[in-house]
């Protein structure tokens, strides 16, 4: 069989012991590219084979190749523009130079007390970031082969059940990572699935009440596909998305990876889905540097040595070449630099199936061939790749193309051939063929008697691996799963560090916070008297209720903001394991450091002038603000988990802090439900617990408490009460989304 190599739907026999590729007349193959040199590549027979001679930019695999390399059957060939970042590709096809599987091979000898697996150190070596550095051990007990997970982070899984002790027997499927480990009752015998994952999508639909947002359609999508959605606004492309990657389920037809049901076993493969969505998932106040380390921090197992996170960091920057800017603040790189950014935040993990949402959107068409290019390169290089796109300019770069109106697909498949099913002479004449109202059921019926349709929709999922064990089974078995999980604090002090780095970051905000406290202090001293705190009912009364006020409102000016301006980072995150309760633990604890701060200006600047009650009262004082505070700041979080924007949130601040002086006791009488809602009020048991320090029975003048106080413990108890009711209810709001 004669090796050959496809160059634009052109099939090339290679019949000749050496073939130039090159723009001079007196090469066998000439490419008229300006980027292409003379003689820019050589290949020469060797025993059947062909070997690879570069002599200008080549990429196989994604990579540059610099030294004589041997070709393997389907090994995609491209020459690249490092300017204007064009390709001319090649595909090499030879039936004699397979592409031999990875697969090692690791004997299990009768016996033997216990062999180890983890990512380095190990008796078998599974090097891949999401692989602990010891994962799991195989120990001999009674006669049979014991798999035993080591309290990894992100499991191991038996016939894609996460186990903590299984019994093996032959044929026993063992998922680590992105390897497969099969069993045959003498070895386990690993393949490292990168590069070999494939989607299949059979009939998927998707159909909310009445409303159909996806009619019923098919896509095939093979390992190391580049595969780009494209349609007007409105035509289903983020609904198709999110159904092949899992985030928002199809309600018919059936997604697949690599034969196994996607839905039913989602936690299987959660950890080799990255997910780039429209907005920007990463906090622009940080360094790129530091923003990728906190999100490896998150994402790898906690074994991760330092140097390992250093060393993950700086290859994904340069795997979308941006390790240039990996000091600067991310709010400091452009449109096109932060995309690529998030992409790398993406590959911190090594996923093999990524999507992007619109990665090219706002982008000029300099920057959107450069990305393009890049996640080209991503592709050859062993991921599957789905993207959203409203550009075309650079889509023959993509390996397939699904056009879709309506919630219908009404072509998929290579883009070259796009244009002469549309009988359109430009990708730009194809959105106006397929925006004509009532034409889309037309158009999709057109679609089902094509070619393409019988080799894409057809032939291609026919090659399908086999399906896995049944849905019923899979989600048995997830339920089971989920007992087990990741520390949660472990997430916490991760979070808290971030958070931390965050504030301290944003000094002019952070100083603008500070700085409330001793304003609001001197304008308390302006108009109360010096001995407010100790002799007067009415001064004291009065100078309370304003300090206990505004304890309540640094808390929740403080917290009102925080989880909604981070709305698509934790949305991200969730999908990647994330916890919601360590996340609002985290902010409730960082934001009761900021708390104290304040109180403690707060009150030193108001002693600077007024007189305070003898020691330990003002102590106690200062527990009471403090408490306060922290009631705020978990009420704050409740509004900014509630709210889905910061200027909706910041609209529902007056909404909280009004009640806090309506209800507080002071100014108006409360009887029945009135007496009720004030329990919710964070002022009410503060004014309550600082006129039980100060001793007011003892103070001379009327008195102007218009109801029985609450004693200290009660009410220091109910600001306690209140901080956990409104940091479960922000907790369960994050919780129930998704």
């Amino acid at each position: 069989m004669t090796a050959t190599l496809e160059v634009e739907g052109q099939v090339v026999e290679l019949t000749a012991p050496t073939v130039v590729i090159g723009s001079a007349e007196d090469c066998d193959l000439v490419q008229r590219a300006s980027w292409i040199a003379p003689h820019h590549v050589r290949i020469d027979e060797e025993g059947g084979a062909h070997q690879l001679v570069a002599q200008g930019a080549v990429l196989i695999g994604g990579k540059l190749i610099a030294e004589p390399t041997m070709l393997h059957d389907g090994d995609i060939v491209r020459l690249p523009d490092p300017r204007t970042h064009g390709l001319v590709t090649f595909v090499y096809r030879n039936a004699l130079a397979p592409r031999i599987a990875p697969v090692q091979h690791f004997a299990t000898p009768p016996g033997t007390e216990r062999l180890t697996i983890g990512r380095s150190g190990t008796d078998l070596v599974l090097d891949q970031p999401l692989v602990s550095r010891h994962h799991a051990d195989l120990s001999w007990r009674e006669g049979k082969h014991v798999l035993r997970d080591a309290n990894s982070a992100h499991g191991t899984r038996v016939n894609g059940r996460r186990i903590r002790d299984h019994i093996l027997v032959p044929g026993d499927i063992v998922q680590i990572g992105t390897f497969r480990l099969t069993y045959d009752g003498d070895s386990l015998d690993s393949f490292d699935q990168r590069g070999a994952f494939r989607i299949d999508a059979h009939a998927v639909g998707r159909t909310i009440g009445s409303a159909t947002l996806l009619h019923p359609m098919t896509v095939s999508i093979e390992p190391c596909e580049l595969v780009a959605i494209v349609g007007a606004s409105g035509s289903g492309k983020s609904t198709l998305m999110t159904a092949l990657c899992g985030f928002a389920y199809a309600t018919t037809g059936r997604v697949a990876i690599n034969g196994d049901d996607l839905y039913a076993a989602y936690e299987t493969y959660r950890s080799v889905i990255g997910y780039v969505p429209q907005d920007d998932i990463l906090h622009h106040t940080l360094s790129v540097d530091r923003a990728l380390h906190h999100a490896a921090r998150l994402r790898l197992p906690a074994d991760t040595a330092a140097g390992e996170i250093a060393a993950r960091v700086t290859h994904v920057l340069d795997e979308v070449e941006m390790t240039e800017h990996r000091h600067k603040r991310v709010d400091q790189l452009s449109g096109g630099q932060r995309k690529r950014v998030s992409i790398a935040c993406e590959l911190l993990a090594d996923p093999v199936l990524l999507f992007l949402d619109e990665p090219t959107s706002g982008l000029d068409p300099g920057l959107e061939r450069k990305l393009m290019y890049t996640l080209r390169r991503l592709a050859d290089g062993g991921r599957t790749i789905v993207l959203i796109t409203h550009a075309t300019q650079n889509i023959n770069v993509c390996d397939h193309i699904a056009f879709l109106t309506t919630g219908r697909l009404v072509y998929f498949g290579p883009p070259s051939q796009a244009l002469e099913f549309f009988g359109v002479r430009d990708f730009a004449d194809i959105y106006a063929k397929i925006d004509v109202p009532g034409d889309a059921a037309a158009l999709e019926a057109a679609y089902h008697v094509s070619l393409q349709y019988q080799k894409y929709a057809v032939e291609r999922p026919a090659r399908a691996p086999l399906d896995g064990p049944s849905r019923e089974q899979r989600e048995e078995n997830e339920r089971r799963s989920k007992t087990f999980s990741h520390s949660r604090w472990n997430q916490f002090t991760l979070l808290c560090r971030r958070y931390l780095e965050l504030i301290l970051s944003d000094r002019k905000n952070l100083l603008l916070l500070l700085a409330q406290a001793p304003v609001i202090g001197v304008l308390l001293a302006l108009v109360s008297q010096p001995d407010s705190l100790t002799s007067s009912h009415i001064e004291a009364k009065k100078l309370i209720f304003m300090i206990a006020t505004t304890g309540v409102w640094f808390g929740v000016i403080n917290s009102a903001r925080e989880i909604c301006k981070e709305s698509s980072v934790i949305r991200r995150e969730r999908l990647a394991g994330l916890r919601a309760s360590p996340y609002v633990a985290s902010k409730l604890a960082v934001l009761a450091l900021l708390v104290i701060a304040q109180s403690a200006l707060l009150l030193g600047t108001i002693a600077l002038h007024t007189h305070m009650p003898p020691f330990p009262a003002a102590l106690e004082l200062f527990a009471v603000i403090v408490l306060t505070g922290l009631a705020g700041v978990a009420l704050g979080l409740c509004i900014s988990a509630i709210a889905s924007t910061p200027d909706k949130a910041t609209s529902l601040i007056p909404l909280v802090l009004v009640p806090q002086v309506v209800f507080a006791g002071l100014m108006f009488a409360l009887h029945g439900p009135t007496e009720i809602m004030a329990w919710a009020v964070s002022s009410h048991a503060s004014v309550d617990a600082m006129s039980e320090i100060v001793d007011m029975q003892a103070l001379s003048g009327p008195a102007l408490q218009l109801e029985p106080l609450l004693p200290l413990w009660a009410a220091m108890a109910t600001l306690g009460a209140q901080t956990i009711a409104f940091s479960v209810v922000a907790w369960w709001t994050l919780h129930r989304q998704r």
